[in-house]
């Protein structure tokens, strides 16, 4: 069985909505890490202080067919697509360990609901 890391990144106050996607979508299990965002063209405020945006790091792994179906939910429910709305990307992974027997036969059963 192949594995990805899927990574998406959102605004802090999306993360509840982010990780609800997330587990409907698939993932059977993530880690969140919290994160500041700092962009290339930041706007200036108060005494030329630049605002930091508050981000939330969704971190998970999944059968590579999988991980491919929670990026296209993610895509769409999250409208990546806008601007602000965040960031998701996929890493193939070449070793994993960790995921005990019971996890694999949940990748099982998403990905044959797929079939």
């Amino acid at each position: 069985m192949k594995f990805s890391a899927v990574v998406l990144i959102v605004p802090d106050e999306d993360e509840n909505r982010a990780v609800g996607i997330l587990k409907q979508a698939g993932a059977t299990g993530l880690t969140i890490l919290k994160g500041k965002g700092l962009r290339h063209n930041e706007r200036k405020t108060f005494l030329g202080l630049g605002l930091e945006r508050k981000e939330s790091v969704l971190l998970c792994i999944a059968e590579k067919q999988l991980s491919m179906r929670i990026l296209r939910a993610v895509k769409i429910e999250m409208k990546l697509d806008e601007p602000g709305g965040g960031l998701a990307l996929s890493l193939p992974l070449g070793s994993v360990v960790g995921i005990g027997l019971a996890q694999m036969q949940a990748f099982r059963r998403e990905v044959e609901e797929d079939l």
